[in-house]
């Protein structure tokens, strides 16, 4: 949902988080979509238009108030007990038992995994002492949760949080039952090179020019980024200090520890164009730039004692000791091709060294990375817009790629319908679909695959 009344999102991103499921049971597929619950959702429903501001939209201003008023309001942004929009339409993952759906926020909802219901909506600041974490976190084998969050308390800092497989999120819990806890703090520094339009934002709030697009995040080229590298048990930062130039990402692919090294791999751009492709004033800004897009390997050596730091074999990527004791890295380019969304076998290769990944490339095309042989397979069909693709592995496979993807694609030909995708995860050569004629698939951002739910 992208209207209220006459109020209107500027921005892909900014959408009403719609769920949607595919239910595979006994030879069938049953599809279902249900609207997020929110606050956000009920707030700008009982107004009849756009009261909650997201990425890429300001919200309209309350036509009641005067401009002292509004000014008020505006202020209360920076307060510690703020909220912003829980529109959680970014990524779904498992919590302890439950699945959560999530933004880049401190809100989270419980949904009911097969009715799509909204059960139960979580303030994760009441958990530990944050305003807001990511829509990606890491999940561990046991079920524990890593998030990257930040906070504003006396200065601004990033953290890393962790919650664990037996933490009770439900609202009735009590702290002792919560358990989550801050692993490590690292302060807000010039060298991250990411910024969000602060000014312009709570100046367009207070002078109500409703509605407006704005540049939500831009980047400095001129400054550095910095890589940290926390122990995962003691929360300990490593004092090796790792810089690149300026770059923005969205997604993570994998890291790993190898041999004395930290390989990180990432789906990068030059700039902030991606984050500002998806406005829908213009048929070209939403396709992104794949010219400035960029599958990357970074190394980071974990000994400094030789000139190039880099040792291993497999990799091209290098990694200089400065005259100031960083470290400079230089990154390899992993991919012939661009792409975003990427999915490894997660279970088995998260945090480990890996060979695949699949993602999906210009919109319109599903991918897969050898990584060791930086070759592609690729599927295209005309006029079709395929989802993130979901990599579902083969009970008892006995190689890392066995399996299949998943992909909800979107087909914009005249009088076809969408469809359900399943290709073979080894080939990338289509096994089967399943068409829905009677209804219309969202544009979605990321999914997840859950075996052996009840069926009800």
């Amino acid at each position: 949902m992208f209207e209220f009344g006459d109020t209107k999102y500027n921005h892909w991103f900014d959408g009403q988080s719609l769920l949607h499921s595919f239910t595979i049971n006994k030879g069938k597929i049953h599809y279902r979509s249900h609207y997020l619950h929110s606050k956000t959702f009920k707030t700008n429903t009982a107004a009849n238009r756009i009261v909650v501001s997201e990425f890429g939209t300001l919200a309209y201003p309350d036509p009641r108030k005067t401009l002292l008023q509004r000014m008020k309001a505006t202020l209360q942004m920076l307060s510690p007990n703020y909220e912003p929009s829980d529109n959680n339409n970014f990524n779904l993952y498992p919590l302890g038992d439950d699945i959560v759906v999530a933004q880049e926020s401190n809100i989270i909802h419980i949904i009911d995994p097969i009715t799509l219901d909204t059960k139960d909506r979580i303030n994760l600041s009441k958990y530990v002492a944050i305003n807001g974490a990511t829509g990606h976190p890491h999940i561990e084998a046991d079920g524990t949760v890593y998030n990257l969050a930040t906070t504003f308390k006396m200065r601004p800092k990033t953290c890393v949080i962790m919650l664990p497989s037996n933490g009770d999120i439900s609202g009735q819990a009590t702290a002792t039952q919560r358990k989550g806890k801050i692993i490590c703090t690292l302060p807000v520094k010039r060298e991250q090179p990411a910024y969000f339009n602060i000014p312009l934002i709570l100046g367009s709030r207070m002078f109500g020019k409703a509605g407006r697009k704005i540049k939500p995040v831009f980047t400095d080229k001129e400054e550095e980024v910095c890589f940290h590298i926390v122990e995962k048990k003691t929360g300990q930062e490593l004092e090796l200090r790792f810089v690149t130039e300026s770059f923005f990402t969205f997604h993570h692919i994998n890291a790993y520890e190898d041999n004395g090294h930290v390989v990180v791999d990432l789906c990068c751009t030059t700039d902030d164009s991606y984050c500002n492709f998806g406005f829908f004033d213009s048929s070209a800004s939403f396709i992104p730039d794949e010219r400035r897009q960029s599958v990357r390997r970074y190394v980071l050596p974990l000994n400094t004692s030789t000139k190039n730091l880099v040792t291993l074999n497999y990799s091209c990527a290098t990694a200089i000791l400065q005259d100031d004791g960083s470290i400079y890295c230089q990154y390899e380019i992993l991919s012939p091709i661009a792409f975003e969304y990427p999915r490894i076998n997660y279970p088995v290769c998260n945090g480990k060294q890996y060979r695949f990944v699949y993602g999906v490339a210009g919109l319109d095309k599903l991918v897969k990375l050898d990584t060791r042989e930086k070759t592609v397979k690729m599927w295209a069909e005309k006029a079709c817009f395929p989802s993130e693709p979901v990599f579902v592995s083969r009970p008892l496979a006995d190689r890392e790629d066995d399996g299949v993807i998943l992909s909800a694609v979107i087909d914009t030909e005249l009088g076809h319908h969408p469809f359900l995708l399943v290709l073979d995860s080894i080939t990338m050569s289509e096994i089967g679909r399943a068409e829905f004629k009677e209804v219309k698939f969202p544009k979605d951002l990321h999914g997840i695959f859950l075996r052996n739910i009840p069926v009800c």
